[in-house]
């Protein structure tokens, strides 16, 4: 079952983050969104004797703490760069990742720079590229009469075309 994304919360203080993960079968929620550069305490609240969920075990820092059968366990994890940290059970079976996100930078935004500066995934990319050539034809329609817009519009498709092509090419040479 899909789970939606939470968000941690900051404690009173305001100087830690705070979110809570029920380890039922896998962990719940398995997506968290926590504001970078501010330290991150996890609660880990085990109702599982699966084996596979006695361990959980983060990607940065390397981390790998043993949870209480039934319970709590806390781990806290130190400020970090905007980023992302995944976590797993001990056999790899479950898991779940942290997005760390700057404050005051839209997700989507974030999102966006990430897809562009980090290559993110093929529909992701297809996507960015038909979004640049749908704010050049509003541009194109705007500013110019009918008869340019519609070759300039004709040729970002050809040119969006020819970007999907180069990078689904590419990475299918990749692999």
């Amino acid at each position: 079952m899909l789970w939606p994304e939470a968000r941690a919360r900051l404690d009173r203080g305001g100087r830690r983050q705070l979110v809570e993960i029920t380890v039922r079968g896998g962990y719940r929620p398995a997506a968290i969104v926590a504001r970078a550069g501010v330290p991150l305490r996890v609660v880990f609240r085990r109702d599982d004797h699966d084996a596979c969920t006695e361990r959980v075990i983060f990607s940065a820092p390397r981390l790998d703490r043993r949870l209480l059968p039934v319970g709590t366990t806390t781990v806290d994890l130190p400020a970090q760069p905007a980023g992302q940290i995944r976590f797993t059970c001990g056999m790899g079976r479950y898991r779940g990742r942290i997005d760390l996100v700057e404050p005051g930078l839209p997700r989507l935004v974030a999102g966006l720079r990430d897809l562009l500066v980090g290559g993110g995934t093929l529909v992701g990319t297809a996507l960015v590229l038909a979004g640049g050539l749908l704010l050049i034809a509003a541009a194109t329609a705007l500013l110019l009469d009918l008869r340019p817009a519609q070759l300039v519009v004709g040729l970002a498709v050809l040119a969006w075309a020819i970007g999907c092509l180069w990078v689904f090419r590419r990475s299918a040479s990749a692999t």
